[in-house]
């Protein structure tokens, strides 16, 4: 009998430590494969060529390796002008420029409620990591960057790279 409820207890001990490090192997799979970054500054100096503009913004991501989604919004203040273009650009690190992968529509853009001007705002939006277009080792590695356009600043006032770390 004696034998019976020692092999019941190292059983019952046994499974409660699979238990246990199965979920750590879930928590540490999720940790590798969730990616965000709050606060990535936008500015004129990012920009390529830097302009002298005292605009400033603000840039949240976020990347899923299992959905392919990043999400982002775009927060921004004093720019010289309305949003006339705003892009994710790549393949390209700080300080070179590159062609556009997604357009923006200037139309989604919410203005700031309390400037009677358009000079500030915010932009929410996704965009599917395909692997073919926009590749996930190249996103993770900080190779594209957002910037925003205005008529003072055609080729962009303000510019942050998408990076993680």
């Amino acid at each position: 009998m004696k034998l019976i409820k020692l092999t019941a207890l190292s059983l019952l001990l046994t499974g409660s430590l699979f238990i246990i490090s199965s979920c750590e192997s879930d928590a540490e799979l999720r940790r590798t494969s969730d990616y965000s970054k709050t606060g990535i500054m936008l500015t004129g100096a990012n920009e390529t060529p830097a302009t002298p503009t005292t605009a400033l913004g603000t840039l949240d991501v976020s990347y899923t390796k299992s959905s392919k989604i990043l999400s982002y919004t775009i927060n921004w203040s004093g720019l010289t002008g309305p949003v006339t273009a705003a892009h994710i650009h790549g393949l390209a690190p700080t300080g070179y420029a590159a062609g556009v992968l997604q357009s923006f529509s200037t139309s989604a853009i919410v203005k700031c409620p309390t400037v009677s001007n358009t000079s500030c705002g915010t932009y929410k939006g996704t965009l599917l990591v395909d692997d073919v277009v926009v590749k996930e080792d190249n996103l993770l590695n900080g190779m594209y960057y957002v910037n925003l356009h205005t008529a003072t600043y055609p080729a962009g006032e303000i510019r942050a790279q998408i990076r993680f770390q």
